[in-house]
């Protein structure tokens, strides 16, 4: 499972200030609320960590070489099994049918037209749950620094301009920038999609929601001129066109990207509970 060092300590914080009477309405909910909702917001974002851990993890587990040529597995069946979703907290299985509709365990029955859908759900689940990790945080800041009314929509980016309008040279702020970082564009100021892995990472989550997963995804052929291709070469990459035109290749290979954006996305936002606790102990109460 997934540890946020700081998440503890913000917790024991919000209920201290509770305790004390040092919570206040805030972005439109009434004090107790407020509390409420914070408290409910925090453990959900774990959740959302964990279940893109689980993806990732499962991800990790594809035999690739073997769906791609269409034949038996490169290991022994017992060994490795081509599709195993599981992880050290949690376990699940994906049988695939055979012609007559039953479980054909032995045969494994993937190729490379059953291989882009396994890889679609192991992404989407991974792409989905860590995004929405993000929107999380964005409600728990929202809340401690009172910035948006709470029943409207708004993004991470709007919560982002206004605490930068609200306190322009806060530690949280800077972070939130490196983090998404901004570029000008016909004067303005705006995200760089490019700029940033989990920009990418939600660029990717967004094109899998409306394009093909071939549209996203190189897949290798198990066959070249010089013959058959190792298995170790039989690697799936990310479109060229989501990065920047200096991205080293191997960067943009799947498991490596999505094992980098993963660790970025669990260390920025363990770094923001830290710099949320420091806040209300300076302050004492909450809204900040």
């Amino acid at each position: 499972m997934v540890h946020l060092m700081y998440e503890e300590g913000l917790l024991q914080k919000i209920n201290n200030l509770a305790t004390n009477g040092k919570i206040q309405d805030s972005v439109g909910l009434v004090a107790q609320d407020a509390r409420l909702k914070i408290q409910k917001l925090i453990p959900t974002t774990r959740q959302r960590l964990n279940a893109a851990k689980f993806y990732l993890d499962s991800m990790g587990n594809i035999d690739y070489g073997s769906c791609l040529r269409g034949h038996q597995p490169s290991r022994p069946i017992e060994q490795r099994p081509l599709i195993d979703f599981s992880n050290s907290d949690l376990s699940g299985q994906i049988n695939i049918l055979g012609s007559e509709g039953n479980p054909n365990i032995q045969a494994l029955r993937l190729n490379p037209d059953t291989l882009p859908l396994i890889v679609f759900l192991v992404l989407s689940g991974f792409f989905s749950h860590l995004v929405s990790s993000e929107d999380c945080l964005a409600k728990i800041i929202n809340i401690v620094y009172n910035l948006i009314p709470y029943n409207k929509r708004y993004l991470g980016s709007d919560i982002r301009k206004k605490l930068k309008n609200k306190i322009p040279n806060g530690q949280l702020i800077r972070h939130l920038r490196n983090f998404h970082p901004i570029t000008r564009k016909n004067e303005n100021e705006v995200e760089a999609k490019k700029g940033s892995r989990f920009n990418i990472a939600k660029q990717i989550r967004n094109e899998l929601t409306h394009d093909d997963i071939t549209d996203i995804i190189d897949f290798p052929s198990a066959i070249s001129l010089s013959g058959f291709v190792s298995d170790s070469d039989l690697k799936l990459y990310f479109r060229n066109s989501f990065f920047p035109t200096d991205i080293d290749r191997a960067d943009a290979e799947m498991i490596t990207f999505c094992y980098s954006i993963f660790k970025e996305t669990v260390d920025f936002i363990d770094e923001c509970y830290k710099l949320i606790l420091n806040k209300l102990r300076s302050s004492g109460h909450l809204p900040v």
